[in-house]
Parts: structure tokens; sequence; C-alpha cells
């Protein structure tokens, strides 16, 4: 495999919750500011017709392709991600018609799509072009999730042998990413997500459980304030009332924020794997601004520490540095009327190793 760098950049939403095109202004703009890399999180049904996954709209493809070029014509990576994919999706409100880790209808499908990808971008480089398979997997045990990922790898690698493939962690009932064992290739890297703690990063954030009603100002470094409150109000022995209990008396800091990392950093000294961090970020929308800063620069330093990349969720959006939707988050107007976080964006070239 060739030599490739850390990538350090964002999410870009446009295959995400819509269908847009992707914006020439976004590449230019991560390559000026000095990133490398983004991940494109994509829904299936942005390129198939008709609702059958196997009837291929040409055109969305022709979009990605288009993004593949802007990656090429300014030095970024593509890292293109199934966020929804035949039978799984992360997002609870969105039904499928089967199960990806049941059915084996669903995973033929994956499959079908995977292939797709692997023969339209084949030969392009790995500094180019990853892919990573599903988006924040659960829902299922290991040994299910291990096979589906030796499965993808198997259909990808029989179309492009040379292909770089990335699988995110399985996401266990304690909300801990747990990377695939035992699968030592030089082509196959893992990565995990970090929003721990969810009573910083999902303030009021109406998709994320019951931190939707979390409506509290935590001063990180912290615990989180007032969680009897929401205890009370929630019926003994549900779900919602245990994930507030079992924040309860945990002072969240660095230390803290290390001991969560850190077993994704000893797997990548025990097995060489390469490993990248594909989404981290804070809802903008109620986190205090001191808080925010404080994280990221606790959460970043430790990832830099490591010498591993990361992505943030989004560049657009109220998780990015662009037209967050808090106003007094941003200090800057572009060229073209966007509003800028600077300070943000600063604190996040600050963590890049160039």
């Amino acid at each position: 495999m060739e030599s490739l760098p850390i990538w350090y950049g964002f999410n870009l939403l446009e295959k995400f919750y819509r269908n847009d095109t992707f914006l020439e202004l976004d590449f230019i703009r991560a390559a000026e500011w000095g990133f490398n890399f983004f991940r494109l999180p994509m829904d299936y049904h942005c390129w198939i017709l008709d609702e059958d996954p196997y009837k291929i709209n040409e055109k969305v493809l022709a979009e990605i392709d288009h993004a593949v070029a802007l990656a090429k014509k300014y030095g970024i990576h593509l890292n293109m991600c199934f966020h929804r994919a035949p039978g799984f999706t992360v997002n609870q409100s969105v039904k499928e018609p089967f199960n990806l880790w049941k059915d084996e209808e669903a995973q033929a499908a994956c499959e079908f799509h995977w292939r797709l990808f692997a023969k339209r971008y084949k030969g392009l480089p790995n500094k180019l072009v990853s892919f990573n398979l599903v988006n924040e997997p659960y829902g299922t045990t290991m040994t299910v999730y291990k096979k589906f990922v030796e499965r993808m790898l198997d259909a990808i690698w029989s179309e492009d042998k040379n292909r770089l493939v990335i699988a995110d962690g399985l996401i266990s009932s304690d909300g801990h990413y747990k990377p695939v064992p035992n699968i030592n290739k030089p082509l196959f890297g893992q990565s995990f997500h970090i929003y721990e703690p969810p009573w910083v990063t999902h303030i009021m954030a109406s998709w994320a459980g019951v931190w939707g009603i979390y409506d509290e100002q935590p001063m990180y470094p912290c615990e989180a304030p007032n969680l009897d409150k929401y205890i009370q109000k929630l019926p003994p022995g549900s779900a919602r009332r245990r994930e507030f209990q079992r924040w309860k008396g945990v002072y969240v800091d660095k230390k803290w924020l290390e001991n969560w990392m850190n077993p994704w950093f000893e797997f990548r000294k025990e097995t060489g794997s390469l490993i990248h961090v594909g989404e981290v970020g804070t809802y903008a929308y109620k986190v205090p601004r001191q808080t925010q800063l404080n994280w990221f620069k606790d959460v970043l330093s430790i990832i830099k520490e490591n010498k591993v990349g990361w992505a943030l969720w989004n560049f657009r959006g109220p998780f990015g540095i662009i037209n967050t939707g808090r106003e007094g988050f941003h200090s800057e107007t572009l060229p073209n009327g966007d509003r800028l976080d600077r300070k943000m964006l600063e604190i996040l070239k600050e963590f890049v190793i160039h």
C-alpha cells in the first residue's frame, strides 16, 4: 500500500439527508485552510430509482464522480461512507424494508452497492479515495458484524484489490466503539467517533434521545449539572432514566476523555492498524461557548498526541464552522455571504500535523 498522510477535515452532507450536488467552494476553502480530507456520509437512496436497490441513477453517481474530480484538483482525500446502507441506518426514525444484520437480501444489496463503487473507482489511488462500510453500526453482535465486514471486504477487493477500506467500530450498549478483532490486512483500517459526553455535545439535540430534553449549561470540565431534575420526571427502570443515571457523579475532563479513547490507540499499537476519527463535534444550538472550546482543545490534543487524523461533523451547519445557526459564534462574513466561526477554525488548524 502506498504511504498515506494523516487526514484532517470535515464531513460533507450533500448526499446525507438531501440529494444536492457537491460545491467546489467547499473544496477550495478546505484546501486553503490547510485540510486534506472530506468524509461523504451518503444515503444509498440518493442513487437508486423507484426504491429498487438494484436500479441505479447514473446522474447521481456522476455527481459523486464530480466530487472525486474536485478532490483530485484540490488535493483532498474522499472517504465514501454508506451512512444509510441497505437494511441499516443509525437514524431510528427511518425504516428500511430489511435488516442488514439479519437478512441475506439486505447484505446482498449492500454487497452490490460496494461492488458498484469498487468497480467505478478502481485504480484511483488511496491518497484520493477510500471506503467506509457503514456508519455507526449497532444493534448486533461482534460475530455478526465481523462476518458482514469480511463479506464486504471480499466483495470490494475482488473488484479492486488495492482499495483502502475503513470500518466503524461496533457500538456497544454503553456507547463505546469496539474495533473489529483479527482482521489484520494492510488495506483495512478502522474508525471511531467521539461525541462524549453527550451532555456537552448534544444539548437539546432533538434526535439524540434523552439529551434532546437536557437544557442545561455544563461548564466543561465538570459533572453534568442538574441530572436529578430530569431523572425524577422519567419512569423508574426506563432506558431514558438509566441514560441520565449513568452520568451521575461522573466528572469529565481531559483524563476521562483519554481513558475513553485509549482502547483505540492501544489497539493500533498492538495491530498496526490504520485508525481514524471519522466524526467529532458539538451541536452549537445551546452549548456554552467556553465549554465548546475547552472540549475541542482537549479532544483534539489527545488525538494529535496519538498522531491520528479526524473529521469534524460537519463543515457547513450546526456542528460545523460555517453557517452554524448560532450567530454569536460567527465572527466574520465570507465573500459569498456565508458566516464563519473563525475562532473554531483556528482551533481546528492548531491540531493539524503538517
